[in-house]
């Protein structure tokens, strides 16, 4: 009995410590081995970036899956009410643990997360980087074992976006955007329910178009006239023709959607969810062109030194999920922790499969980038130009925008 017991003790704790990490299982198309890095010097740039008041909400994902999804307030850039909507990983939502469970002080060490940070300064963030500074062991489970960097992602990825619900007045300004087609989501709650695309002609918005629109099992754009909720469908087109041919500080105006949007049934204007459409625009803008339309700009900014992560999901699942390096503004050690489109997981595809080829073209593409300057990610808008064609799969027809998609997420999110 005693033999049974202890080797059941193992099992628990080697699981336990297999599952903190939250890493993605499988080995990913070129192997980029999540070791546990030391720490490095990092540029606590929220120091100098004033972020307006009220909440914010963010999430961070991978592998094929939303891990995480935070919310959280903001006052003269001090950060309060820290939440997880969201906090998941291999199939345990970890929010629905209880005591006595297994993996139940991952929970513990999350919500420590939550206590460090209540009416800290914005930055303290970073201190994620190192969470067992301030994170406790709980029985087998060291505090340092915690992936506090996907907290700090989805944090990041929240600023990012911009207010969710302002406190009081808040700013309408607006940056300059190049012409072309942009797509964007908004995540929370372990789901993709806003998936948006729209062009963007001299800072005015148009064509404007919802890829999903989903909650809570209901897929609004499935909805026929007649049925109970189809009155919000009818009101999330009233957002579309709303915004045609505006400038783009427009979207502002999701802030109060009852404004505009007409009440229909018992369905009001006000109830209407504009700010998870305008997070979806944000993140649109946020990642740059999609697709570009005439020429564009390959300037880019300057990234610290270290790894990065970051996702491109559409139509209600998460197609790319892309891991790589940056140093000295060079990129390298570029794999896929995610590839995927309706139904087929290409990173499980075997030699002789049909789409076999296009798992082939995918790895041209990292073996192209490998140690060259970020701005080359900009070749992915013309893939045919360095991909070949493989078998009837042109080099052309590769999208290479959603792999950049996901790299700018990335590098919006910050080091990882």
């Amino acid at each position: 009995m005693k033999k049974i017991l202890l080797m059941t003790l193992v099992l628990i704790l080697v699981s336990g410590v297999a599952l903190t990490g939250c890493t993605a299982t499988e080995e990913p198309v070129t192997a980029a081995e999540d070791v546990v890095e030391e720490p490095v010097a990092i540029e606590e740039d929220n120091e100098s970036e004033d972020y307006e008041n009220g909440r914010y909400r963010g999430i961070y994902g991978d592998g094929g899956e939303q891990q995480v999804s935070v919310q959280f307030d903001l006052e003269d850039n001090v950060i309060s009410n820290v939440s997880f909507r969201h906090l998941y990983y291999s199939g345990t939502d970890y929010r629905k643990l209880e005591e006595g469970e297994a993996l139940y002080p991952i929970l513990q060490q999350h919500q420590q997360i939550i206590e460090y940070l209540e009416g800290k300064p914005l930055s303290a963030i970073y201190d994620l980087y190192t969470p067992g500074d301030f994170i406790e062991d709980i029985d087998s489970f060291s505090g340092a074992s915690i992936r506090g960097s996907k907290i700090f992602s989805a944090i990041k990825d929240g600023l990012n976006r911009g207010l969710y619900t302002p406190a009081g007045n808040f700013s309408r300004a607006i940056e300059e955007y190049e012409n072309g087609r942009y797509r964007g989501i908004y995540g929370d709650g372990g789901e993709q329910q806003v998936s948006i695309q729209f062009d963007v002609e001299n800072n005015s918005i148009s064509n404007v178009s919802f890829r999903h629109l989903y909650y809570s099992g209901t897929d609004y754009r499935k909805l026929e006239e007649g049925e109970a909720l189809y009155p919000i469908l009818q009101q999330h087109e009233q957002i579309i023709e709303y915004l045609e041919g505006k400038p783009l500080s427009a979207i502002f105006d999701l802030h109060t959607p009852g404004d505009f949007i007409e009440d229909i049934d018992s369905f009001t204007g006000a109830t209407i969810r504009g700010n998870k459409v305008f997070s979806a625009i944000m993140d649109g803008l946020n990642r740059g062109l999609y697709s570009p339309a005439g020429d564009f700009s390959r300037n880019i900014g300057a990234y610290e030194d270290g790894r990065y992560r970051g996702i491109y999901e559409d139509g209600g699942e998460q197609q790319v999920s892309v891991q790589f390096d940056v140093e000295n503004n060079s990129i390298s050690n570029v794999s896929f922790r995610h590839l995927y489109y309706s139904g087929t997981d290409y990173r499980k595809l075997e030699e002789g499969e049909a789409l076999y080829p296009i798992l082939q073209q995918h790895e041209q593409i990292i073996e192209y980038l490998e140690g060259k300057p970020l701005s080359a990610i900009f070749d992915l808008h013309i893939p045919g130009d360095f991909i070949e064609d493989v078998d009837s799969f042109t080099g052309a027809t590769i999208r290479g925008n959603k792999v950049i998609s996901a790299i700018m997420d990335g590098l919006n999110r910050g080091l990882y």
